[in-house]
């Protein structure tokens, strides 16, 4: 099977520049400090948490071992090395706990080498500069005291998109050494059930039963072609087991608008058809972008949502009234946010009730659903005209 490059998000080009920036030497009585332990040992602790926080695999092993990491105040750091059935999903990460054990963290870390105390949003102009140069679109980071967690000082990113501004979630230590780029979960807790919290489910942009067993959310783009790829073989993998399975499926715009070119008015048309048709005229317009993906353009993608629009019975007034503008592109960033509160970096990424799906080998999602539907089917999973 040929694998797909997944083209990643704003997140990961963050990942991609934390070398750019050293952080300073850690004082003698900081390095020197121990932090108190997790009661019950903090690595099995972890490990446990982690079975429930990383993606799904089958045969999953997961070892956590102590690091020297300290670079998040009142954090300590571990390394975390899981193997499993899935060869792509073996990864080794270092994630942060906190001293109190209550707060767990998992993503991206930025130091800062010209840190000072952080007052006010005025003290966030170097991650503002640094992140504008990174990502060549204006960047601005503020204070957002309603998202302060474990000592450290919510900070919300704005980020031009070209179609609206979006946010990204992060945070800042109090003497302005170290940004966090992600959400902080409460380690007390199953990220399972914070994650479906933080899921939003009544915007009925879905198909299948209302009653399902399973909700699957999908964060996926029109113009990835790895979403056509899993996207079309999730509806295989559904309508041969027909009766087997009852699943609710979900669907979030996640335009990789850095990359993509006409990702973003294929989620507006999508938008604006689900709001004057619903739902099925929706899904149809998303398996015609498929359909004709390869040779889309920036101009074609306006010929095909004006004229699938008229197709559904909706007028062309009323579609471009919708088409491309403001309030569209509102609901579709926010689809879009909501992503980057759960760490999606890249499409398409699964949900089913909280537990993250990364559909990177072919029987990952039916052997989750197999967990819970015994007697799901397989399917073919070679590319049409190939073999496996």
């Amino acid at each position: 099977m040929k694998q797909a490059a997944t083209v990643l998000g704003v997140l990961v080009i963050l990942s991609s520049g934390l070398g750019a920036l050293q952080a300073p030497a850690p004082s003698p009585a900081a390095a020197s400090a121990k932090a108190a332990p997790v009661a019950g040992g903090s690595e099995k602790a972890l490990e446990a948490y982690l079975e429930k926080y990383l993606p799904f695999d089958l045969d999953s092993k997961i070892t956590v071992t102590a690091s020297n990491e300290k670079a998040v105040p009142g954090f300590r750091g571990y390394k975390s090395h899981r193997t499993g059935r899935y060869a792509k999903l073996n990864a080794e990460k270092v994630v942060y706990l906190s001293e109190d054990g209550k707060w767990f963290f998992a993503g991206d870390v930025l130091p800062n080498k010209d840190a000072r105390p952080v007052r006010s949003s005025d003290d966030l102009a170097w991650l503002s500069s640094y992140l504008t140069s990174l990502f060549r679109t204006p960047t601005k980071a503020a204070l957002a005291p309603e998202r302060d967690r474990a000592n450290l000082k919510g900070v919300v990113v704005w980020t031009e998109t070209g179609y609206g501004r979006a946010r990204l979630p992060g945070y800042v230590s109090a003497d302005g050494r170290v940004f966090l780029q992600g959400t902080i979960f409460d380690f007390t807790e199953d990220p399972r059930a914070e994650r479906r919290r933080m899921i939003d489910l009544t915007t009925g942009r879905a198909s299948g039963p209302a009653d399902a067993r399973v909700a699957v959310v999908e964060y996926a783009d029109m113009e990835c072609g790895y979403c056509k790829y899993r996207g079309l073989q999730m509806d295989k993998l559904l309508e041969e087991n027909t009766g087997i399975v009852s699943v609710r499926r979900h669907y979030k715009f996640f335009p990789l608008w850095l990359a993509h070119v006409w990702a973003m008015k294929a989620a507006s048309a999508a938008d604006c058809i689900f709001r004057f048709a619903g739902a099925a005229p929706m899904f149809r317009f998303k398996t015609q972008v498929y359909a004709v993906q390869e040779s889309m353009t920036v101009g074609g993608i306006d010929q095909l949502a004006v004229t699938t629009a008229e197709a559904e019975g909706i007028s062309s007034a009323d579609f471009l009234s919708c088409y491309l503008r403001d309030d569209s592109f509102g609901r579709v960033i926010k689809d879009m946010e909501e992503g980057y509160r759960l760490g999606v970096n890249s499409t398409p990424t699964y949900f089913i009730d909280g537990t993250e799906i990364t559909w990177i080998e072919d029987k990952v999602m039916e052997d989750y659903l197999r967990t819970i539907f015994p007697k799901i089917k397989t399917i073919e999973y070679a590319p049409p005209g190939q073999k496996k």
